[in-house]
């Protein structure tokens, strides 16, 4: 798993992580940032950063299966649109997933932890 050095944020509050082609298109990539997993998903284009952790009950979602923009739970089966948090499986939770400001700036991502 690549982990974002603990450095300070730069003056907007971004983390420089990893070359923009350490991030291919349709799989997330697990990182660290000061102790937070995080994962990067580079899907339709799109640069998205989410919690690695299932805001139900903090499983791995690393381990989880992404199709269509969606991250499902390895451990309760719950899934995530990554691109605004919200669960659509199970319907009726209120939990989000966590999102993070991400930008890629001359070939390198940042995000703001």
């Amino acid at each position: 798993m690549p982990i974002f050095k603990k450095v300070k944020p730069d003056d907007d509050g971004f983390y420089t992580a990893v070359s923009s082609t350490a991030i291919p298109s349709n799989q997330p990539i697990k990182f660290e940032i000061n102790g937070e997993p995080i994962l990067l998903i580079r899907w339709q284009g799109e640069l998205l950063a989410v919690s690695a952790r299932c805001p139900h009950a903090a499983a791995d979602l690393s381990k989880g299966e992404f199709y269509r923009g969606k991250i499902e739970c390895p451990d309760h089966g719950y899934v995530f649109d990554v691109r605004n948090g919200r669960t659509l499986w199970p319907e009726d939770e209120v939990c989000r997933l966590k999102r993070f400001e991400v930008k890629e700036v001359d070939g390198v991502v940042k995000v703001r932890g």
